[in-house]
């Protein structure tokens, strides 16, 4: 749920170190790679090192119409979060000591350590009883006195405790712990490590100067913040506010117990930021009762317990009573082809209102409510916020409303369908893919099923389902699919809505034969009906998406995951009694921790010093790394840096600047066109004869097409070379090569940045390239992208100017001793090439199918590693009735009909969809 908020209710605030005027231009990462001609004439590898464009996900650029008026920045009067640090009671004793009640910035940082929360009390007794600790004559002794000295430290938002009378009887009082959402928000906004990703202005983005193609990404992008701007005098300005709750488990144990967090964020800081798991970008603001009520009929408890959510909401959201119209539509539970009228917040108001029952009568109001569709709820707690509707405020909820709906809907239809044994076997027989879930034994009877298994089982399941399912079946599926990967587009524009629209048209003309198929079922009949919530909230995306931009993010993901760090962490400091309150008090004094650090940070940090450091450093500065240029910008980011992704595009920057006597040669890590590629320093197997590879990888004509390839590559220095050989009779006298023995890898890792931000480096894929060995009679070799034209670009272009190949083998020649090189020494990998047919309309998938010679030898050949662009992933094409022997090692070698699965991951399916368009 979302409200929006005039900021000129709240205390004044002013942000430091920002100009958040309209018109001041967000840094942007420049990502463009030196000029490495210099390198690459010394080392003689060409064009290892390509340039990296930074808008080569975009579809053309943007131009961007900015509401006027609106307030951009605070008065200059206001406080900012170093004044509030300054405003302690124990300033005064900081102007000596910074660090007070810490004596020196050794002893604070001993303390910060001390009070993390992986150590216990105890534990920190027993670390300062230590002689070598004690010798050190700190000003705490022990964990008391460090927790009482932690308590003098500025605090944030207090906590408030209050009872919630009731004239039901329940076991114990009822007890909400919560804090001012305006002080929160106040926090969150003026937190220096958010100050350089806020956005203030509503604005209306299109991809050209003609405006005929709108593009929705920020929540600010949506008309809903537009029209709420409106409604303000010149001069105000809107804040967000995010509101998330769900009940958790504190304890796994038998009678295990339970909290209900409602937690805070700001819409204004950028999604990118917001939806990181480790931003910290959502406060715990309270702690709502879980009572147990002592009515005898359950259905009436779960009434009171409603009740009672909207009475505790209507207390701790009551100083934003101030809040105005933003969020998304949430439609009748329908499963029609087209949007019911939303119920409005006029419409539910008069239902209640006409209801003449008496709301502590509760079975007799209960039915009463049922007559309208409506819960049991008589006070919402909405009803004194004027201009909120929750027909706009609650907005769809990916993991529950797209991904749930998947497992609980989709995939039931599938198993009834294709049957379970079927299923289980084709998901099992899937060659496995590392950093993804294999399911070995199906997934009919997965235990403990998450959101990532959600996803995990979206990849295949299009594919696995065609040549069993019926047509249309598999059309209907495929559509649904193509709405949930179309929707979780950060920035999607008119065109792609529009697509959305048709796939959920697409649907609603198939879905009758899951109906005859007798798929749609109940625990114990079919169901001949169409009443399914979620499906029902799909129909409201597009409407959705004009209101409060891209859905993605308003995913429950970042929320969830808070749960761990605001809930389930303290839980594990606390006696195991009475939770709440040492929850309260644990994450008060997180909090405290984490100001002061940042404050500190801050007022001893001198930007004179940084400068006269950094004179004349300029030569050394990686300008394909953004850098703030401001210093205390630059500590900020430092201090909030958590990505422990490596980063090959780095890597191999830093190794251009290596000489020769450096680094190996070549370099293990490089870039190819977009693609970042890394091998491992010591390769799998060190000089292997040539003739022993031709037999341990079964390619008798190794050495004829390494002799082709050294040929090519001498007349066409720098070319692009062509994955397709020419069918060629084995000669009994092999040529002769320039080198005897090979380096061999068995994997490599390609990396590759977003499709949508260039300057998001996406975690490493490793490609497999490995013979026979245990486990795997015929190899595992992966799929790749391999490029073929220098005119294309991936993914910008998609599968235009790429072939899709095989992978089987990575080699290094090594160079007779004595001998100069005389070849273009680089690595190479051989490669079997599939054909890229016609898009199959039953999965809406490419068709893949591989090449053969007249003789039935495989079209193949060697290429340079670096053609290679991206790993893909293929699902074979099972038919009627998969093969029984097939298993997971020989599934992907005894096929020749593949799917090019583009459900694999979004980076895949959005290369494929633009460059379609």
């Amino acid at each position: 749920m979302h409200d929006i908020v005039n900021i000129s209710q709240f205390t004044q605030v002013q942000l430091p170190w920002r100009d958040v005027s309209p018109s001041a231009p967000e840094p942007v990462p420049d990502t463009h790679v030196e000029d490495q001609q210099q390198f690459n004439d010394f080392w003689n590898i060409g064009d290892d090192f390509g340039s990296l464009e930074d808008d080569f996900g975009a579809a053309g650029e943007s131009l961007e119409e900015k509401y006027e008026g609106a307030g951009a920045c605070y008065s200059e009067n206001g406080l900012t979060f170093l004044d509030v640090f300054d405003a302690n009671e124990f300033a005064e004793y900081r102007k000596d000591n910074l660090f007070y009640p810490f004596a020196s910035k050794e002893e604070w940082e001993v303390a910060d350590y001390l009070l993390r929360p992986s150590l216990s009390m105890a534990a920190i007794n027993e670390f300062l009883r230590l002689r070598m600790i004690q010798n050190l004559q700190l000003s705490f002794s022990n964990a008391r006195e460090l927790h009482s000295q932690a308590e003098m430290l500025p605090s944030g938002p207090s906590w408030k405790c209050q009872t919630i009378p009731s004239l039901h009887p329940t076991k114990l009082p009822i007890c909400l712990f919560w804090r001012d959402p305006v002080e929160c928000l106040e926090s969150l906004f003026s937190n220096p490590l958010f100050h350089d990703k806020l956005d203030f202005v509503p604005r209306r983005v299109y991809k050209t100067a003609a405006r005929l193609l709108r593009v929705y990404s920020e929540w600010l992008t949506g008309n809903s913040a537009w029209d709420m701007q409106s409604q303000y005098p010149r001069g105000a300005m809107i804040l967000g506010a995010v509101l998330s709750s769900d009940k958790t488990n504190i304890t796994t144990m038998p009678g295990a117990r339970i909290a209900h967090p409602l937690l805070l964020g700001l819409a204004n800081i950028r999604m990118r930021t917001r939806m990181k798991l480790s931003s910290k970008a959502f406060m715990l603001m309270a702690l709502l009762p879980i009572p147990k009520y002592l009515h005898p009929n359950q259905r009436m408890r779960g009434m009171l317990e409603d009740c009672l959510v909207h009475e505790c909401l209507s207390i701790v959201l009551k100083p934003l009573m101030i809040a105005a119209e933003v969020g998304i539509m949430m439609s009748d539970p329908f499963g029609d082809h087209f949007r019911h009228p939303a119920r409005m917040r006029a419409i539910t108001l008069a239902q209640l209102a006409s209801i003449a029952v008496d709301p502590n009568d509760l079975e007799a109001y209960f039915e009463a409510c049922a007559e309208h569709r409506l819960n049991g709820v008589h006070a919402p707690f909405w009803k004194g916020f004027p201009h909120t509707d929750p027909s706009i405020f609650l907005t769809q909820e990916p993991p529950h409303h797209w991904h749930k709906e998947f497992y609980d809907h989709n995939l039931q239809w599938c198993l009834k369908v294709v049957g379970a044994q079927e299923l289980d076997f084709r998901f099992s027989i899937l060659q496995p893919i590392i950093g993804y879930r294999h399911f070995a034994g199906g997934i009919s009877n997965l235990k403990q099923v998450t959101g990532r298994v959600h996803r995990d089982i979206q990849r295949y399941i299009v594919g696995l389902i065609s040549g069993v399912a019926p047509r249309r079946f598999v059309i209907a599926i495929h559509a649904l699919m193509d709405v949930r990967y179309l929707v979780q587009c950060p920035a999607p524009d008119d065109n792609l809505l529009s697509c959305i629209d048709q796939s959920l048209l697409t649907f609603h003309e198939n879905k009758d034969v899951i109906m005859t198929l007798g798929a749609r079922m109940g625990a114990k009949k079919p169901i001949d009906n169409w009443l399914i919530p979620k499906l029902e909230l799909l129909q409201s995306i597009t409407s959705s998406t004009h209101k409060v931009g891209a859905l993605i993010q308003w995913s429950a993901d970042a929320t969830e995951h808070a749960h761990v760090s605001e809930i389930k962490d303290p839980a594990r400091h606390t006696n195991n009694n009475d939770y709440d309150p040492q929850i309260c008090c644990y994450l008060d004094c997180q909090e405290k921790l984490r100001h002061f650090a940042i404050a500190t940070a801050l007022k001893s940090h001198n930007p004179v010093d940084v400068a006269e450091e950094n004179e004349g450093e300029e030569d050394n500065i990686d300008h394909d790394e953004w850098e703030p240029s401001d210093p205390q910008t630059a500590l900020l980011e430092e201090m909030n840096q958590t990505c422990i992704i490596t980063n090959y595009f780095c890597k191999a920057k830093q190794f251009a600047t290596l000489s020769c006597r450096e680094l190996a040669y070549p370099p293990r890590t490089f870039i190819g066109g977009t693609t970042a590629i890394h091998l491992n320093y010591d390769p799998s197997r060190n000089g292997v004869k040539v003739g022993d590879i031709s037999v341990d990888y079964n390619i008798p004509d190794l050495h004829v097409l390494l002799s082709d390839f050294l040929q090519r590559d001498a007349r066409g220095r720098g070319i692009v070379h062509e994955v397709a050989s020419r069918s060629r009779p084995l000669i009994d006298r092999p040529p002769i090569l320039p080198f005897d023995h090979v380096q061999v890898w068995h994997s490599v890792r390609l990396q590759q940045t977003s499709f949508h931000d260039s300057s998001i480096v996406l975690p490493a894929q490793t490609v497999h390239a490995s013979p026979s060995g245990p486990g795997w009679p015929k190899g595992q070799q992966d799929f790749v992208l391999v490029n073929i034209d220098r005119a294309a670009e991936w993914p910008k272009s998609g599968l235009t100017g790429h072939a899709i190949c095989e992978l089987y083998l990575i080699v290094h020649p090594i160079a007779r001793r004595g001998s100069r090189i005389k070849w273009r020494d680089q690595y190479l990998c051989y490669v079997q090439c599939l054909s890229i047919g016609p898009i199959d309309p039953a999965t809406g998938m490419h068709t893949l199918k591989r090449m053969k010679h007249a003789d039935g030898s495989p079209v193949s050949n060697f290429v340079p590693l670096n053609q290679l662009r991206a790993f893909i992933s293929v699902i074979p094409r099972l038919g009627d009735v998969a093969d029984a022997r097939l298993t997971k090692a020989t599934s992907s070698h005894y096929s020749h009909l593949f799917f090019l699965n583009k459900y694999f991951d979004k980076e895949i399916y959005d290369a494929i969809y633009y460059a379609s368009q």
